[in-house]
């Protein structure tokens, strides 16, 4: 292969927007399973933007219980990046699972017409805002959002998701401006989601103190 293919098969992954990078490298998996580690390395330094995409969509948009896996991810990844590195990896003993190529691309296309109407917004623009410094900064406003997902509870999963997914195609698309109101989404969805929290544990402690235990003592 000449140097000038293999940038031809990279670029769909560095330069176009991330859903159409997305569809192009499913494309080459048609009929074989991919594990995440080859959406990583293939994403390249739009790597972290992607993670933080996929499952803080995911966080979303699942069902409590489910949606705090979700979170597990998002921790790994965002403490790696706040740690300073330029790329995800994915440890070797969390790599073994794989996913058919083309259940993740008919999941793409089902949902493209929001992820479009964002690309659409999303365009490089206030560059010193998603500098390297500022990416970990919002490394570390993903991680506090995975942990108020982790913990279980009414509205824990919604606002924290859609910050983190944000966060996420700020990076991706190295969009400034998004990235600011990534941090002002962050913010909301943090105090949502705690605010939401500290009701569900008041309400359960609450129920607990109505309970007779008179009869068991």
């Amino acid at each position: 292969m000449t140097d000038e293919d293999s940038g031809q098969r990279r670029q769909p992954a560095t330069d176009a927007p991330l859903h159409e990078a997305l569809l192009h490298l499913l494309d080459r998996f048609q009929g074989r399973d991919i594990r995440l580690s080859d959406l990583l390395d293939a994403m390249g330094h739009r790597g972290f933007g992607f993670v933080y995409i996929l499952f803080g969509m995911l966080a979303a948009v699942l069902p409590t219980g489910l949606c705090s896996l979700m979170a597990v991810p998002v921790l790994l990844f965002s403490a790696q990046q706040a740690a300073g590195h330029a790329r995800p990896y994915m440890p070797a003993r969390f790599d073994g699972k794989r996913f058919p190529a083309q259940a993740i691309q008919s999941g793409l296309q089902r949902r493209q017409h929001w992820i479009r109407r964002l690309e659409r917004f999303a365009k490089p623009r206030w560059a010193p805002m998603t500098s390297a410094p500022v990416n970990r900064v919002a490394a570390l406003f993903c991680l506090l959002l995975a942990l108020v997902i982790l913990a279980p509870g009414p509205f824990t999963n919604v606002p924290p998701g859609i910050a983190i997914a944000l966060f996420g195609f700020a990076m991706a698309e190295r969009d400034g401006l998004l990235m600011a109101i990534s941090f002002v989404t962050g913010v909301l969805g943090f105090v949502v989601g705690l605010s939401a929290l500290i009701a569900t544990a008041l309400l359960v402690w609450s129920w607990i103190g109505q309970i007779d235990l008179t009869p068991l003592i």
